[in-house]
Parts: C-alpha cells; sequence; structure tokens
C-alpha cells in the first residue's frame, strides 16, 4: 500500500469535479483527480445550453459562448407552434468540450494533480470508523493505463456523472429516476430561429420527455431527444423526425451521441469520508435534464463544507452533513418543486397539449411566461400562473410530493 495519503482524491474531471478540486486546492489542499477517459471533456454527452448565472459561476470567459438565447418555440402535434420570451437573454449555448477542458486547467494551476484514462472500481474505509482525520483513510482502487493499483486519501469526492460507482457504493444503488438520451449535431440549409430553441412535446415520440433543438449560428444546431418510458432513444429521434418534418426532421445530422441523465431525486450526498457531487448526487433538474449550474454550485459548497471539516478535524458523515443542509437551502427546494411538475408533465395527453398550448397565445399569459422564465428556476413560473389562472394550475397538477418545498420562497 503506497505511503502517501493524500488529502482529496475526485474521481471525475466534469464541471463538479472540477470546480471542486479548483477550490480546494486554492485552500492548500493535496488534491488528485481521476478521470477515466484519455482527454477532459470527450466524448460529450450534454447539449451545451446553460443560464447567464451558469456563466458566472464557471468563470472561463465569454468566448466558449456559441450563440444567446432569447426564447423558444413550442410544438406539439396538431398545434400551431408557441413562441415565447424573445425579450432578454435567457440562456447560452456553449462550447461545452472547452468548458471542461478550462476548469480543469484551473484546478491544474491551483495546484491539483490529474490522472487520466484511470477508472475507479471501489473504495473501502480503512483504521478507525470515527472519522477523525488522523484515525483512518479512505483507499481507493483504480485502474490506471490498465494496470490495478491504490490511492489513499482522506477524502472521497464522487463526482463520476449519472453512472456514478462512487454513489452506487454511498447509497447501495444506481440512480432510479433516469431518462435515457440521445442528442446530434446536425445542418440546416438555412438559419433557423436563430436565437430561439425548440422543444418538441409529442407522448408518442418522446414518452415521459421531449425533443429539442438549439441553434448554433451558421446554419448549426443541436438536436436532442430522450425517453423515460419504454422507447430507445435513437427510435424516439426518428419518430420525433416523422412527426415534425419540416423543423426538427429537416436537419441533416453529422454526429450522435447518447448517454443517461440522472434526474433529481432524494438520496445521500455524504458518507463516513465520502461527498458526492453532480449527477452522482442527481443534482439535475427534473424538468429539462440540466446539471450545469447545479454542480457548480454544489461543488462550490461542497468546497467550503469539506475545508471547514478538515479544519475540525473531522470529515465523518455527521461533520459533513452541512453540505446537504446548505445545498438544499441553495437549491434543494427548486428541485423538489421541479419533481412535483415533472410528475404532472408525465401525466399530460396529446389532447391535454393541443388544450393548453393555444393558452400560451392569450396576451397576459405570454407577459406572465415571458416575465418570469427561468431555466434555472423554472417552478416560478408555475407560481406566476397559478397567479392568473389557478383552475389551470390545479387541472394539471397532482398533489405535491413535497407540499412543504412550495410554501418556502422562490
Amino acid at each position: 500500500m503506497p505511503e502517501r495519503i493524500h488529502d482529496v482524491v475526485v474521481v471525475g474531471a466534469g464541471p463538479a469535479g472540477c470546480r471542486m478540486a479548483r477550490d480546494l486546492a486554492l485552500r492548500g489542499f493535496d488534491v488528485v483527480v481521476l478521470e477515466e477517459d484519455r482527454v477532459v471533456g470527450m466524448p460529450c454527452h450534454c447539449s451545451g445550453l446553460v443560464s447567464p448565472r451558469a456563466m458566472e459561476l464557471a468563470d472561463v470567459g465569454t468566448d466558449i459562448i456559441q450563440n444567446t438565447i432569447r426564447g423558444a418555440v413550442i410544438h406539439a402535434p396538431a398545434c400551431q407552434p408557441v413562441t415565447i420570451g424573445g425579450d432578454r437573454v435567457h440562456a447560452y449555448a456553449i462550447d461545452r468540450i472547452e468548458l471542461d477542458r478550462r476548469l480543469a486547467r484551473q484546478a491544474e494551476r491551483a495546484g491539483a494533480c490529474f490522472l487520466l484514462h484511470s477508472r475507479f472500481r471501489r473504495f473501502s474505509l480503512v483504521g478507525h470508523a470515527s472519522g477523525r482525520l488522523t484515525d483512518g483513510a479512505v483507499l481507493v482502487q483504480i485502474q490506471r493505463e490498465g494496470v490495478n493499483t491504490e490511492l489513499r486519501a482522506r477524502l472521497l469526492v464522487g463526482a463520476d456523472g449519472a453512472l456514478s460507482r462512487v454513489a452506487e457504493q454511498v447509497r447501495g444503488s444506481r440512480a432510479k429516476g433516469s431518462v435515457a438520451g440521445l442528442g446530434a449535431l446536425a445542418e440546416y440549409d438555412r438559419n433557423r430561429l436563430e436565437d430561439h430553441v425548440e422543444v418538441f412535446l409529442d407522448p408518442r415520440s418522446a414518452p415521459g420527455w421531449f425533443g429539442w433543438t438549439i441553434p448554433l449560428g451558421a446554419g448549426m444546431a443541436r438536436l436532442g431527444t430522450g425517453s423515460a418510458d419504454g422507447i430507445k432513444p435513437l427510435e424516439s429521434f426518428s419518430r420525433l423526425r416523422e412527426s415534425f418534418p419540416g423543423s426538427f426532421g429537416a436537419a441533416r445530422v453529422h454526429s450522435r451521441s447518447g448517454g443517461r441523465i440522472a434526474l433529481w431525486e432524494p438520496t445521500p450526498m455524504v458518507g463516513d469520508r465520502v461527498m458526492l457531487v453532480g449527477d452522482a448526487a442527481c443534482q439535475v433538474k427534473p424538468m429539462s435534464g440540466g446539471g450545469i449550474y447545479a454542480a457548480l454550485l454544489a461543488a462550490g459548497l461542497a468546497a467550503t463544507v469539506a475545508t471547514e471539516a478538515f479544519h475540525r478535524g473531522s470529515v465523518s458523515a455527521r461533520s459533513l452533513q452541512r453540505y446537504p443542509r446548505r445545498w438544499h437551502r441553495a437549491l434543494g427546494s427548486e428541485l423538489q418543486r421541479q419533481h412535483d411538475m415533472r410528475r404532472a408533465f408525465q401525466r399530460l395527453t396529446t389532447d391535454d397539449l393541443q388544450a393548453l398550448l393555444p393558452l400560451l397565445q392569450d396576451r397576459a399569459m405570454r407577459a406572465t411566461v415571458d416575465s418570469a422564465g427561468d431555466i434555472d428556476f423554472s417552478s416560478r413560473l408555475v407560481a406566476q400562473v397559478s397567479r392568473h389562472r389557478p383552475g389551470l394550475v390545479f387541472r394539471v397538477m397532482p398533489w405535491p410530493r413535497f407540499p412543504m418545498a412550495w410554501l418556502r420562497p422562490r
């Protein structure tokens, strides 16, 4: 067994892992980051649509922005497309691979060490179970360049995505509320809807989820879909192209990639000497599958709590519990509300969509949607709509699973 004990081993070099590594290294900790791929950021399984506040948190410069998004066009079978927003900047389409690379460079400059092509296998606790820094460590078993080896650390951070092996050990199972997604890079003959994303709602083509396009400019766009209820993503993609031939189906697809999206669900975020951040902790918006803002926010909170725990001399689960409490105050209640909203969305039929979408043509409703629209805090829209159309909200929303979350300030 190697004699050296690192302060922190981070599994995963995505946004959550790199930001936590950067923050801890800047505070003087000995940090090692494990990345199973040979290159940080690749392959990319993310749409790359982020809010302005996520760009502020990332702090990687604005030149990775490929397009500015000001609104959305919503499509549904047998319905006229409905345009919302257009009044201000709601999101950015970014170079998602370059985001990861710049965050990794920040962490490296801060002093973190990256071990690429290093696959995490499992961890075990050695020494006394108290969590005191001087009484034990985490034994991290990895396979690096095809060779099995081990690292020891005082703290292990799981930032290894939706299929996190670290999280699987912490909670005893993989995430349950996941969506199988498929993304594509595509080209249009003309530059469609230069600053508007498109959303395709079709229970037959994308059951329990939706299709989308994100314009990148110069006739290029990212397309994608997902399925949470039975059919495979490739079948969903094909059905959407058939159902919406003039928009989703009009693109010439260049390349495809797929992956799992671990939507938010109540799950442990800490254990003795272990913390989970980002997709590994299911910190993903249930309504859209977006997780970059949540991951960056969580990593910052987790790094602060880890620092405090080191200074107190204990990294037990009890000592680390401050992290999920602070996370819940910052964003947890919003994800609870979005969980309830998703339950309502999953109940919608094609007939429901045909009845509901025309309501967005109403001027007062449009104004409400435009003012309250926020891709990170979508429950604010429900709150505003309920004031103007309470009957509409009661019609589509089931009794909430998290009623107290709706009583908290947004």
